[in-house]
Protein backbone atom coordinates (compact mmCIF):
# COMPACT_ATOMS: atom_id res chain seq x y z
CA UNK A 1 0.00 0.00 0.00
CA UNK A 2 0.81 3.08 -0.85
CA UNK A 3 1.60 6.06 2.01
CA UNK A 4 -1.00 7.97 3.05
CA UNK A 5 0.93 11.60 2.69
CA UNK A 6 -0.20 13.87 -0.02
CA UNK A 7 2.76 13.82 -2.80
CA UNK A 8 3.88 16.61 -5.02
CA UNK A 9 2.68 16.44 -8.72
CA UNK A 10 5.94 15.28 -9.80
CA UNK A 11 9.33 14.77 -8.73
CA UNK A 12 12.97 14.75 -11.12
CA UNK A 13 15.87 13.10 -9.42
CA UNK A 14 19.35 12.18 -11.30
CA UNK A 15 19.47 8.75 -12.95
CA UNK A 16 21.13 6.12 -10.53
CA UNK A 17 20.57 2.20 -10.02
CA UNK A 18 19.93 2.97 -6.44
CA UNK A 19 17.78 6.51 -7.49
CA UNK A 20 15.61 4.00 -9.68
CA UNK A 21 15.47 1.79 -7.00
CA UNK A 22 14.85 4.34 -4.65
CA UNK A 23 11.76 5.69 -6.92
CA UNK A 24 10.00 2.20 -7.75
CA UNK A 25 9.69 1.63 -4.08
CA UNK A 26 8.31 5.07 -3.41
CA UNK A 27 5.99 4.96 -6.11
CA UNK A 28 4.64 1.48 -5.13
CA UNK A 29 4.69 1.75 -1.75
CA UNK A 30 6.95 -1.83 -1.44
CA UNK A 31 10.23 -2.14 0.55
CA UNK A 32 13.34 -1.28 -0.77
CA UNK A 33 14.66 -5.15 -0.38
CA UNK A 34 11.79 -6.57 -2.31
CA UNK A 35 12.10 -4.51 -5.11
CA UNK A 36 15.85 -5.31 -4.92
CA UNK A 37 15.32 -8.93 -5.95
CA UNK A 38 12.93 -8.30 -8.96
CA UNK A 39 14.92 -9.73 -11.78
CA UNK A 40 13.17 -6.67 -14.05
CA UNK A 41 15.31 -4.24 -11.56
CA UNK A 42 18.65 -5.71 -13.14
CA UNK A 43 17.70 -5.77 -16.14
CA UNK A 44 16.48 -1.64 -16.32
CA UNK A 45 19.79 -1.00 -14.73
CA UNK A 46 21.42 -2.45 -17.32
CA UNK A 47 19.20 -1.27 -20.09
CA UNK A 48 19.51 2.38 -18.98
CA UNK A 49 23.01 2.15 -18.08
CA UNK A 50 23.30 0.93 -22.01
CA UNK A 51 21.15 3.84 -23.32
CA UNK A 52 22.78 6.56 -21.17
CA UNK A 53 19.71 7.65 -19.08
CA UNK A 54 20.32 10.93 -17.06
CA UNK A 55 17.41 11.95 -15.46
CA UNK A 56 14.36 10.74 -13.97
CA UNK A 57 10.99 12.40 -13.70
CA UNK A 58 7.92 10.75 -11.62
CA UNK A 59 5.28 12.20 -12.43
CA UNK A 60 3.13 10.93 -8.98
CA UNK A 61 -0.73 10.68 -9.73
CA UNK A 62 -0.97 8.85 -12.64
CA UNK A 63 -4.05 6.96 -13.83
CA UNK A 64 -3.49 3.90 -16.24
CA UNK A 65 -6.16 2.78 -17.97
CA UNK A 66 -5.43 -0.87 -18.35
CA UNK A 67 -4.80 -1.23 -13.95
CA UNK A 68 -8.03 0.90 -13.85
CA UNK A 69 -9.74 -2.00 -15.70
CA UNK A 70 -8.11 -4.19 -13.57
CA UNK A 71 -8.69 -2.45 -10.20
CA UNK A 72 -12.56 -2.14 -11.40
CA UNK A 73 -12.56 -5.93 -11.45
CA UNK A 74 -10.34 -7.46 -8.91
CA UNK A 75 -8.81 -5.03 -6.32
CA UNK A 76 -11.26 -2.39 -5.62
CA UNK A 77 -13.44 -5.94 -3.92
CA UNK A 78 -10.35 -6.93 -1.85
CA UNK A 79 -10.59 -6.34 1.48
CA UNK A 80 -7.43 -4.50 1.67
CA UNK A 81 -7.83 -0.71 0.49
CA UNK A 82 -5.39 -0.74 -2.74
CA UNK A 83 -5.48 2.46 -4.52
CA UNK A 84 -6.31 2.98 -7.91
CA UNK A 85 -3.54 5.41 -8.89
CA UNK A 86 -0.32 4.38 -9.91
CA UNK A 87 2.98 6.91 -10.78
CA UNK A 88 4.88 7.19 -13.92
CA UNK A 89 8.31 7.28 -14.35
CA UNK A 90 9.93 9.12 -17.46
CA UNK A 91 13.11 8.81 -18.26
CA UNK A 92 15.87 11.41 -20.64
CA UNK A 93 19.13 10.98 -21.67
CA UNK A 94 20.21 14.59 -20.48
CA UNK A 95 20.27 15.83 -17.05
CA UNK A 96 17.43 17.47 -15.58
CA UNK A 97 16.96 19.13 -12.24
CA UNK A 98 13.71 20.48 -10.63
CA UNK A 99 15.01 24.03 -10.94
CA UNK A 100 14.58 23.26 -14.73
CA UNK A 101 11.60 21.14 -15.20
CA UNK A 102 9.69 23.93 -13.01
CA UNK A 103 10.86 26.63 -15.53
CA UNK A 104 9.62 24.78 -18.36
CA UNK A 105 6.21 24.56 -16.96
CA UNK A 106 6.39 28.17 -15.98
CA UNK A 107 7.09 28.93 -19.79
CA UNK A 108 10.47 30.30 -19.24
CA UNK A 109 12.38 27.93 -20.98
CA UNK A 110 10.88 26.96 -23.98
CA UNK A 111 14.32 25.65 -25.86
CA UNK A 112 14.75 23.87 -23.02
CA UNK A 113 11.28 22.00 -23.33
CA UNK A 114 12.30 21.24 -26.69
CA UNK A 115 15.61 19.02 -25.18
CA UNK A 116 13.19 17.04 -23.40
CA UNK A 117 11.45 15.81 -26.10
CA UNK A 118 14.92 15.02 -28.36
CA UNK A 119 15.92 13.15 -25.49
CA UNK A 120 13.22 11.34 -24.07
CA UNK A 121 13.25 7.63 -23.36
CA UNK A 122 10.16 6.34 -22.55
CA UNK A 123 8.66 5.38 -19.12
CA UNK A 124 7.58 3.29 -16.95
CA UNK A 125 4.24 2.85 -14.88
CA UNK A 126 4.18 2.06 -11.29
CA UNK A 127 1.54 -0.32 -9.75
CA UNK A 128 0.02 0.09 -6.47
CA UNK A 129 0.54 -3.76 -5.87
CA UNK A 130 2.40 -5.80 -2.72
CA UNK A 131 5.45 -7.18 -5.36
CA UNK A 132 4.04 -7.17 -9.07
CA UNK A 133 4.27 -3.43 -9.92
CA UNK A 134 6.01 -3.05 -13.44
CA UNK A 135 2.50 -1.70 -15.13
CA UNK A 136 2.44 -0.22 -18.53
CA UNK A 137 6.25 0.23 -19.58
CA UNK A 138 7.13 1.59 -22.92
CA UNK A 139 11.46 2.23 -23.44
CA UNK A 140 12.84 2.75 -26.64
CA UNK A 141 14.52 0.33 -28.58
CA UNK A 142 18.35 -0.54 -28.29
CA UNK A 143 19.99 0.80 -31.50
CA UNK A 144 20.23 -1.33 -34.57
CA UNK A 145 24.18 -1.77 -34.48
CA UNK A 146 24.57 -1.55 -38.36
CA UNK A 147 21.26 -2.99 -39.03
CA UNK A 148 22.30 -6.21 -36.86
CA UNK A 149 19.40 -5.35 -34.71
CA UNK A 150 15.92 -5.26 -35.57
CA UNK A 151 12.56 -4.37 -34.16
CA UNK A 152 9.76 -4.09 -36.59
CA UNK A 153 6.69 -4.38 -34.10
CA UNK A 154 7.17 -0.89 -32.82
CA UNK A 155 4.39 1.75 -32.59
CA UNK A 156 4.83 5.58 -31.45
CA UNK A 157 3.19 5.95 -27.92
CA UNK A 158 2.64 9.79 -27.23
CA UNK A 159 3.01 10.73 -23.58
CA UNK A 160 1.29 14.20 -22.42
CA UNK A 161 3.31 15.31 -18.98
CA UNK A 162 1.91 17.79 -17.89
CA UNK A 163 1.16 19.49 -21.74
CA UNK A 164 4.50 18.84 -22.54
CA UNK A 165 4.32 16.36 -25.84
CA UNK A 166 6.39 13.76 -25.80
CA UNK A 167 6.71 10.54 -27.62
CA UNK A 168 8.67 7.02 -28.23
CA UNK A 169 8.69 4.40 -30.63
CA UNK A 170 8.47 1.05 -29.32
CA UNK A 171 6.18 -2.19 -28.10
CA UNK A 172 4.28 -2.25 -24.41
CA UNK A 173 5.36 -4.50 -22.11
CA UNK A 174 4.13 -5.11 -18.20
CA UNK A 175 4.99 -7.63 -15.93
CA UNK A 176 2.25 -10.45 -15.32
CA UNK A 177 0.93 -9.83 -11.98
CA UNK A 178 -0.87 -13.55 -11.00
CA UNK A 179 -4.09 -11.86 -10.67
CA UNK A 180 -5.50 -10.67 -13.75
CA UNK A 181 -2.78 -11.67 -15.97
CA UNK A 182 -0.46 -14.79 -16.08
CA UNK A 183 2.03 -14.89 -18.26
CA UNK A 184 0.65 -15.96 -21.64
CA UNK A 185 -2.06 -12.90 -21.04
CA UNK A 186 0.79 -10.61 -20.70
CA UNK A 187 2.30 -12.04 -24.07
CA UNK A 188 -0.97 -11.59 -25.40
CA UNK A 189 -1.49 -8.05 -24.70
CA UNK A 190 1.91 -6.99 -25.56
CA UNK A 191 1.00 -8.71 -28.71
CA UNK A 192 -2.49 -6.88 -29.09
CA UNK A 193 -0.39 -3.46 -29.09
CA UNK A 194 0.87 -4.86 -32.32
CA UNK A 195 -1.78 -5.76 -34.12
CA UNK A 196 -3.95 -3.51 -33.12
CA UNK A 197 -2.25 -0.80 -35.07
CA UNK A 198 -1.59 -3.23 -38.05
CA UNK A 199 -5.03 -4.66 -37.97
CA UNK A 200 -6.88 -2.10 -36.53
CA UNK A 201 -8.96 -3.47 -33.64
CA UNK A 202 -9.08 -2.51 -30.07
CA UNK A 203 -6.64 -2.99 -27.43
CA UNK A 204 -8.03 -4.81 -24.43
CA UNK A 205 -6.84 -4.49 -21.15
CA UNK A 206 -5.25 -7.51 -19.41
CA UNK A 207 -8.94 -8.48 -17.06
CA UNK A 208 -10.47 -7.90 -20.83
CA UNK A 209 -8.11 -10.59 -22.06
CA UNK A 210 -8.53 -12.94 -19.17
CA UNK A 211 -12.16 -12.66 -19.11
CA UNK A 212 -12.62 -13.43 -23.27
CA UNK A 213 -9.67 -16.44 -23.22
CA UNK A 214 -12.11 -18.17 -20.70
CA UNK A 215 -15.77 -16.91 -21.98
CA UNK A 216 -16.07 -20.70 -22.41
CA UNK A 217 -15.62 -21.90 -18.60
CA UNK A 218 -13.44 -22.96 -16.65
CA UNK A 219 -14.07 -26.87 -15.33
CA UNK A 220 -11.02 -26.64 -13.14
CA UNK A 221 -10.10 -23.12 -11.59
CA UNK A 222 -11.34 -19.54 -11.62
CA UNK A 223 -10.88 -16.87 -14.39
CA UNK A 224 -9.79 -14.40 -11.71
CA UNK A 225 -7.05 -14.73 -10.38
CA UNK A 226 -5.92 -16.13 -13.51
CA UNK A 227 -3.56 -19.41 -12.95
CA UNK A 228 -2.75 -18.78 -16.67
CA UNK A 229 -4.09 -19.57 -20.31
CA UNK A 230 -3.71 -22.58 -22.40
CA UNK A 231 -3.19 -22.70 -26.50
CA UNK A 232 -6.94 -22.69 -26.77
CA UNK A 233 -7.88 -20.11 -24.52
CA UNK A 234 -5.18 -17.79 -26.40
CA UNK A 235 -6.42 -18.89 -29.05
CA UNK A 236 -10.02 -17.54 -27.68
CA UNK A 237 -8.78 -14.18 -26.82
CA UNK A 238 -7.13 -13.63 -29.99
CA UNK A 239 -10.75 -14.29 -31.87
CA UNK A 240 -12.08 -12.25 -29.82
CA UNK A 241 -10.40 -9.05 -31.09
CA UNK A 242 -11.24 -10.58 -34.78
CA UNK A 243 -8.24 -12.23 -35.75
CA UNK A 244 -7.49 -15.62 -36.56
CA UNK A 245 -5.38 -17.71 -34.84
CA UNK A 246 -2.33 -19.78 -36.76
CA UNK A 247 -0.36 -22.35 -34.53
CA UNK A 248 2.84 -23.62 -35.75
CA UNK A 249 5.41 -26.18 -34.52
CA UNK A 250 8.23 -24.24 -33.30
CA UNK A 251 9.99 -27.20 -31.73
CA UNK A 252 13.20 -27.03 -34.94
CA UNK A 253 15.77 -24.32 -34.97
CA UNK A 254 14.77 -23.98 -38.52
CA UNK A 255 11.32 -23.43 -37.85
CA UNK A 256 11.44 -20.76 -35.01
CA UNK A 257 14.03 -18.68 -37.19
CA UNK A 258 12.09 -18.76 -40.44
CA UNK A 259 8.45 -18.14 -39.30
CA UNK A 260 8.97 -15.64 -36.54
CA UNK A 261 11.01 -13.87 -38.80
CA UNK A 262 8.72 -13.96 -41.76
CA UNK A 263 5.65 -13.32 -39.59
CA UNK A 264 8.05 -10.14 -37.75
CA UNK A 265 9.16 -8.32 -40.32
CA UNK A 266 5.45 -8.01 -41.97
CA UNK A 267 4.98 -6.60 -38.18
CA UNK A 268 3.30 -9.31 -36.56
CA UNK A 269 4.17 -10.29 -32.79
CA UNK A 270 4.36 -14.38 -32.45
CA UNK A 271 3.85 -15.62 -29.37
CA UNK A 272 6.17 -18.52 -28.36
CA UNK A 273 5.00 -21.28 -26.51
CA UNK A 274 7.22 -23.60 -24.56
CA UNK A 275 9.14 -24.97 -21.45
CA UNK A 276 11.58 -23.86 -19.34
CA UNK A 277 13.86 -26.58 -18.04
CA UNK A 278 16.68 -25.85 -15.16
CA UNK A 279 19.89 -27.49 -16.99
CA UNK A 280 21.80 -27.29 -13.39
CA UNK A 281 19.34 -30.32 -12.29
CA UNK A 282 20.04 -33.37 -13.91
CA UNK A 283 18.57 -34.33 -16.41
CA UNK A 284 16.70 -31.16 -16.69
CA UNK A 285 14.26 -30.16 -14.15
CA UNK A 286 11.14 -28.80 -15.71
CA UNK A 287 10.29 -25.53 -14.27
CA UNK A 288 6.74 -25.23 -16.29
CA UNK A 289 4.80 -23.70 -19.35
CA UNK A 290 6.24 -20.25 -20.15
CA UNK A 291 4.82 -17.52 -23.26
CA UNK A 292 6.56 -14.75 -24.64
CA UNK A 293 6.24 -12.12 -27.06
CA UNK A 294 8.56 -11.95 -30.35
CA UNK A 295 8.97 -8.52 -31.07
CA UNK A 296 12.63 -8.51 -32.73
CA UNK A 297 15.45 -10.22 -34.15
CA UNK A 298 19.48 -10.30 -34.40
CA UNK A 299 21.21 -11.23 -37.51
CA UNK A 300 24.19 -11.65 -36.32
CA UNK A 301 25.72 -14.74 -38.46
CA UNK A 302 27.44 -14.09 -40.83
CA UNK A 303 26.12 -16.66 -43.79
CA UNK A 304 22.91 -18.11 -44.15
CA UNK A 305 23.37 -21.67 -43.28
CA UNK A 306 21.91 -23.98 -45.95
CA UNK A 307 19.05 -26.50 -44.97
CA UNK A 308 17.64 -29.64 -46.77
CA UNK A 309 19.13 -31.83 -49.54
CA UNK A 310 19.08 -29.10 -51.65
CA UNK A 311 20.90 -26.33 -49.39
CA UNK A 312 18.68 -24.01 -49.43
CA UNK A 313 19.24 -20.62 -47.97
CA UNK A 314 17.07 -18.73 -46.36
CA UNK A 315 17.72 -15.16 -44.64
CA UNK A 316 16.51 -16.24 -41.11
CA UNK A 317 18.68 -18.69 -40.84
CA UNK A 318 21.02 -16.08 -39.76
CA UNK A 319 19.23 -14.84 -36.79
CA UNK A 320 21.56 -15.44 -33.78
CA UNK A 321 18.98 -13.96 -31.26
CA UNK A 322 15.31 -13.29 -30.95
CA UNK A 323 14.32 -10.52 -28.68
CA UNK A 324 10.71 -11.02 -26.67
CA UNK A 325 8.95 -9.35 -23.87
CA UNK A 326 9.45 -11.58 -21.15
CA UNK A 327 7.14 -10.63 -18.97
CA UNK A 328 9.91 -11.67 -15.84
CA UNK A 329 12.47 -10.31 -17.31
CA UNK A 330 11.50 -7.06 -18.93
CA UNK A 331 11.27 -5.92 -22.53
CA UNK A 332 13.50 -6.89 -25.75
CA UNK A 333 14.78 -9.45 -23.37
CA UNK A 334 17.17 -11.44 -25.46
CA UNK A 335 17.01 -14.86 -26.37
CA UNK A 336 20.21 -16.88 -28.00
CA UNK A 337 20.00 -20.23 -30.21
CA UNK A 338 23.62 -20.77 -28.59
CA UNK A 339 23.59 -24.55 -29.69
CA UNK A 340 24.95 -24.91 -26.05
CA UNK A 341 22.29 -27.56 -25.33
CA UNK A 342 22.17 -31.65 -26.67
CA UNK A 343 18.65 -30.70 -27.73
CA UNK A 344 16.97 -27.89 -29.85
CA UNK A 345 16.83 -24.79 -26.40
CA UNK A 346 17.43 -21.14 -26.05
CA UNK A 347 19.05 -19.20 -23.44
CA UNK A 348 16.87 -16.98 -20.91
CA UNK A 349 17.42 -14.24 -18.80
CA UNK A 350 15.89 -15.99 -15.69
CA UNK A 351 17.92 -16.71 -12.33
CA UNK A 352 18.36 -20.18 -11.12
CA UNK A 353 16.10 -20.76 -8.20
CA UNK A 354 18.85 -23.05 -7.18
CA UNK A 355 22.08 -20.91 -7.41
CA UNK A 356 20.37 -17.38 -7.88
CA UNK A 357 22.86 -16.72 -11.11
CA UNK A 358 21.88 -16.63 -14.93
CA UNK A 359 22.66 -19.02 -17.85
CA UNK A 360 21.38 -22.28 -16.65
CA UNK A 361 17.75 -21.70 -17.11
CA UNK A 362 16.81 -22.52 -21.08
CA UNK A 363 13.60 -22.26 -23.36
CA UNK A 364 12.60 -25.22 -25.14
CA UNK A 365 9.97 -24.02 -27.74
CA UNK A 366 7.03 -26.01 -28.62
CA UNK A 367 4.71 -23.43 -30.82
CA UNK A 368 4.34 -20.51 -32.65
CA UNK A 369 0.87 -18.90 -31.99
CA UNK A 370 0.09 -16.15 -34.50
CA UNK A 371 -2.71 -13.17 -34.53
CA UNK A 372 -3.71 -12.72 -37.95
CA UNK A 373 -5.94 -10.25 -40.05
CA UNK A 374 -8.29 -13.23 -41.28
CA UNK A 375 -7.63 -12.45 -44.83
CA UNK A 376 -4.13 -13.36 -43.83
CA UNK A 377 -4.72 -17.08 -45.21
CA UNK A 378 -1.80 -18.76 -47.23
CA UNK A 379 1.07 -19.09 -44.48
CA UNK A 380 4.64 -19.20 -44.68
CA UNK A 381 5.07 -22.59 -44.99
CA UNK A 382 2.99 -23.00 -48.14
CA UNK A 383 5.14 -19.44 -50.08
CA UNK A 384 8.26 -21.39 -49.04
CA UNK A 385 7.48 -24.98 -50.50
CA UNK A 386 6.84 -22.73 -53.98
CA UNK A 387 10.35 -21.00 -53.43
CA UNK A 388 12.35 -23.73 -52.59
CA UNK A 389 10.89 -25.83 -55.37
CA UNK A 390 12.17 -22.73 -57.60
CA UNK A 391 15.50 -22.71 -55.87
CA UNK A 392 16.16 -26.53 -56.34
CA UNK A 393 15.10 -26.71 -59.94
CA UNK A 394 17.76 -23.70 -60.49
CA UNK A 395 20.75 -25.04 -58.54
CA UNK A 396 20.07 -28.38 -60.28
CA UNK A 397 19.72 -26.52 -63.81
CA UNK A 398 23.34 -24.26 -62.80
CA UNK A 399 24.85 -27.68 -62.12
CA UNK A 400 24.10 -29.37 -65.32
CA UNK A 401 25.04 -26.43 -67.41
CA UNK A 402 28.13 -25.61 -65.23
CA UNK A 403 26.96 -21.89 -64.42
CA UNK A 404 28.85 -19.53 -62.75
CA UNK A 405 25.45 -17.49 -61.26
CA UNK A 406 26.10 -17.29 -58.43
CA UNK A 407 23.76 -19.28 -55.72
CA UNK A 408 20.65 -17.47 -54.05
CA UNK A 409 19.94 -16.12 -50.59
CA UNK A 410 16.72 -16.20 -50.10
CA UNK A 411 14.11 -13.54 -47.93
CA UNK A 412 10.92 -13.99 -47.34
CA UNK A 413 8.73 -12.40 -45.22
CA UNK A 414 5.19 -11.15 -44.90
CA UNK A 415 3.85 -7.25 -45.81
CA UNK A 416 1.29 -4.83 -46.40
CA UNK A 417 1.20 -3.49 -49.69
CA UNK A 418 1.23 -0.24 -48.49
CA UNK A 419 4.82 -0.96 -47.06
CA UNK A 420 5.78 -2.70 -50.05
CA UNK A 421 4.43 0.14 -52.32
CA UNK A 422 6.56 3.02 -50.11
CA UNK A 423 9.90 1.12 -50.03
CA UNK A 424 9.17 0.64 -53.95
CA UNK A 425 8.95 4.20 -54.97
CA UNK A 426 12.25 4.93 -53.10
CA UNK A 427 13.75 2.11 -54.93
CA UNK A 428 16.56 2.58 -57.79
CA UNK A 429 14.11 0.09 -60.39
CA UNK A 430 13.75 1.54 -63.66
CA UNK A 431 10.90 4.34 -63.95
CA UNK A 432 9.47 2.57 -66.25
CA UNK A 433 9.22 -0.91 -64.23
CA UNK A 434 8.61 0.99 -60.73
CA UNK A 435 5.36 3.02 -62.10
CA UNK A 436 4.22 -0.30 -63.59
CA UNK A 437 4.14 -1.88 -60.27
CA UNK A 438 3.37 0.99 -58.25
CA UNK A 439 -0.18 1.12 -60.15
CA UNK A 440 -0.75 -2.49 -60.51
CA UNK A 441 -3.67 -3.55 -58.25
CA UNK A 442 -2.26 -5.71 -55.26
CA UNK A 443 -3.79 -7.30 -52.29
CA UNK A 444 -3.84 -5.75 -48.78
CA UNK A 445 -1.15 -8.41 -47.40
CA UNK A 446 1.26 -9.83 -49.83
CA UNK A 447 4.51 -12.31 -49.13
CA UNK A 448 7.75 -11.44 -50.35
CA UNK A 449 10.28 -13.20 -51.59
CA UNK A 450 13.60 -11.52 -52.60
CA UNK A 451 16.47 -13.13 -53.75
CA UNK A 452 20.21 -11.70 -53.42
CA UNK A 453 23.43 -13.22 -54.53
CA UNK A 454 25.96 -13.89 -52.19
CA UNK A 455 27.53 -9.79 -52.35
CA UNK A 456 24.17 -8.56 -51.82
CA UNK A 457 22.88 -7.53 -55.14
CA UNK A 458 18.86 -8.15 -55.52
CA UNK A 459 18.60 -10.91 -58.18
CA UNK A 460 14.69 -10.97 -58.02
CA UNK A 461 11.34 -10.53 -56.26
CA UNK A 462 8.56 -13.11 -55.99
CA UNK A 463 4.65 -11.38 -54.82
CA UNK A 464 2.38 -13.47 -53.64
CA UNK A 465 -1.11 -12.91 -52.34
CA UNK A 466 -1.42 -13.63 -49.09
CA UNK A 467 -5.35 -13.69 -49.23
CA UNK A 468 -5.25 -16.13 -51.54
CA UNK A 469 -6.18 -19.96 -51.57
CA UNK A 470 -4.60 -22.71 -51.02
CA UNK A 471 -5.35 -24.80 -53.78
CA UNK A 472 -5.40 -21.41 -56.13
CA UNK A 473 -2.45 -19.64 -57.66
CA UNK A 474 -1.31 -16.83 -55.43
CA UNK A 475 2.24 -16.25 -56.91
CA UNK A 476 0.89 -13.02 -58.92
CA UNK A 477 4.40 -11.06 -59.74
CA UNK A 478 8.09 -11.84 -60.61
CA UNK A 479 10.01 -9.26 -61.02
CA UNK A 480 14.17 -9.79 -62.56
CA UNK A 481 16.13 -6.65 -60.63
CA UNK A 482 19.61 -8.33 -62.29
CA UNK A 483 18.90 -10.32 -65.85
CA UNK A 484 21.47 -13.06 -64.67
CA UNK A 485 18.67 -15.90 -63.19
CA UNK A 486 16.34 -14.49 -65.82
CA UNK A 487 18.78 -14.68 -69.00
CA UNK A 488 20.04 -17.75 -68.15
CA UNK A 489 16.61 -19.62 -67.76
CA UNK A 490 15.72 -18.17 -70.69
CA UNK A 491 18.70 -19.97 -72.59
CA UNK A 492 18.15 -23.29 -71.24
CA UNK A 493 14.08 -23.09 -72.26
CA UNK A 494 15.19 -22.52 -75.85
CA UNK A 495 18.16 -24.94 -75.80
CA UNK A 496 16.30 -27.54 -74.25
CA UNK A 497 12.92 -28.10 -75.35
CA UNK A 498 12.79 -31.67 -73.45
CA UNK A 499 12.40 -30.57 -70.07
CA UNK A 500 10.08 -28.54 -70.72
CA UNK A 501 7.27 -30.80 -69.24
CA UNK A 502 9.72 -31.73 -66.31
CA UNK A 503 9.58 -27.93 -65.35
CA UNK A 504 5.89 -27.59 -65.88
CA UNK A 505 5.28 -30.32 -63.12
CA UNK A 506 7.70 -28.86 -60.55
CA UNK A 507 6.87 -26.87 -57.58
CA UNK A 508 8.43 -23.68 -58.71
CA UNK A 509 6.83 -23.74 -62.59
CA UNK A 510 5.07 -19.99 -61.14
CA UNK A 511 8.07 -18.55 -60.33
CA UNK A 512 9.47 -20.05 -63.69
CA UNK A 513 6.77 -19.41 -66.31
CA UNK A 514 7.04 -15.58 -66.23
CA UNK A 515 10.92 -15.53 -66.70
CA UNK A 516 10.61 -17.85 -69.55
CA UNK A 517 7.88 -15.91 -71.31
CA UNK A 518 5.05 -18.49 -71.12
CA UNK A 519 1.83 -17.35 -69.80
Amino acid sequence: MKDATPKSAWTVVGYSDDALCIALAEASGVALEVIRRKDHLEYFCEYFKKVGVRAILIENHYIDRDFLEDFAAYYVRCFQPYERTCARLHFFTEALSPTDFAAILDGTAVERRGRLEQTYVGFIVVKPLPQTIIGRTCLATYDADGGRRNFPITRKYSVNLFGIQLAVNTLAFQEQDRVAAACATSALWSAFHGTGVLFQHKIPSPVEITHSATVQGLLDSRALPSAGLNKIQMANAIRQVNLEPLLISAAEEWDLKGTAYAYARGGVPALLLGKLVETNTPPGHAIGLHAVTVTGYSLGLPAASPVGPHGFLLRASRIDKIYCHDDQVGPFARMEADGKAPHFSISTSWRSGESGTRGSIRFTPEHLLIPLYHKVRITFSSVLEYVAGFDAVLRRLITLAKSPIPELEWDVFLSSVNSYKTELIASHLPAARRRDLLEQSMPKFIWRALACFADGTKALEVLFDATGIELGRYCFRVIEIDPRVGDFLRTVWVRNPGIHDVLRRGSGWEIIAPLVGVA
